[in-house]
């Protein structure tokens, strides 16, 4: 009994390692690809941990880098930014959107996990000219359903509404 329960608890660990190391690995990538230096953000942790017991729109953890002052990818050519993101190891994650915008000079990437039971893992970058974020967020798939079946109240939740400019 004893040895299946520390089989179970190994085999546990080392599935958060994986999803631990995947958002690390984008954020070494991006640090070394783009010579960028990852931007401390005061009280992250405590923001971490009020979202693991409040739960606020289905979320139950996340973590976030942020970059500033990169070395931009060509803004005419966003064919390299996307053999480099295609080129990252995402183990359980994979691509589920791609978006490049013209008007902005924004590239989205937005990779979920293919296990959709309770809740989901999910990995989001954006590179703008100069800067780049990169989040990982476990959130609920009843929650996530309600908010893209919804978008007006998804966006009423971070106080943009239709007539903002």
């Amino acid at each position: 009994m004893t040895s299946r329960f520390l089989a179970v608890f190994l085999a546990a660990s080392g599935m958060v390692l994986v999803a631990d190391s995947e958002f690390d690995h984008v954020v070494r990538a991006i640090e070394t690809h783009y010579h960028a230096k990852r931007t401390h953000i005061p009280f992250l942790g405590l923001a971490n941990l009020v979202v693991k017991v409040a739960h606020p729109a289905g979320a139950s953890e996340f973590k976030l880098a942020v970059f500033e002052d990169m070395q931009s990818p060509d803004e005419r050519d966003r064919r390299e930014l996307d053999r480099f993101m295609s080129g990252l190891r995402f183990g359980r994650l994979r691509p589920l959107v791609r978006v490049h915008s013209s008007r902005d000079r924004e590239s989205v990437y937005i990779f979920a996990e293919d296990d959709f039971s309770k809740s989901t893992r999910m990995l989001i970058a954006t590179f703008q000219s100069d800067q780049a974020t990169v989040i990982q967020v476990r959130v609920n798939i009843d929650e996530l359903m309600k908010w893209i079946d919804s978008p007006i109240e998804a966006s009423s939740f971070f106080g943009k509404h239709d007539d903002d400019n």
